[in-house]
């Protein structure tokens, strides 16, 4: 924020500063919001079958390492142990995933994806490459590369901002 706006001031010393940052975080919100439907939104990513993308980039997780613990997977994506639980019960109801108790300690569970589970993270990691090089290319007819690379830091920092709220 120490560049110049419009008025030719630093951000700080303008009239608008105020407005300006209510503008930035009103977009944040906007975009997290669209963002957190999409997450939800169920879709078929080639199978036939309908999962949301928050199941599917769970299922790829445990795909990429089978034997995780419900509480990695929480810590993984940030959510809490109850949600991380309740998103491997729905993917082990869909026949995506099975729980296996260690014989040791019954309350340490490991999830494994079944063939069916591996399947459809393959589904979802093709499916995530032609996404990805659609919003790729669309960005880049709108921007150039400097600005995305702007944009990303930006969006870095803010990430590592909001995380230390959180924390605090």
């Amino acid at each position: 924020m120490n560049e110049m706006c419009q008025e030719g001031k630093h951000c700080q010393d303008c009239r608008r500063y105020q407005d300006c940052v209510t503008e930035w975080m009103e977009e944040v919100y906007t975009f997290v919001g669209v963002a957190m439907e999409g997450l939800k939104r169920p879709r078929d990513y080639g199978s036939g079958e309908l999962l949301s993308m928050v199941e599917m980039h769970t299922l790829e997780k445990i795909a990429e390492t089978p034997g995780l613990r419900v509480s990695d997977i929480a810590r993984l994506w940030n959510r809490t142990l109850g949600a991380a639980s309740r998103n491997v019960d729905r993917l082990q109801s869909k026949g995506c995933v099975e729980k296996v108790k260690l014989p040791d300690n019954q309350k340490n569970v490991r999830v494994y994806p079944t063939e069916r589970g591996k399947e459809l993270a393959r589904l979802h990691r093709d499916y995530d490459r032609r996404e990805l090089d659609t919003l790729a290319r669309t960005m880049l007819e709108k921007h150039s590369p400097e600005e995305l690379s702007a944009f990303f830091r930006v969006l870095h920092s803010l990430r590592e901002t909001f995380e230390q709220k959180v924390q605090d």
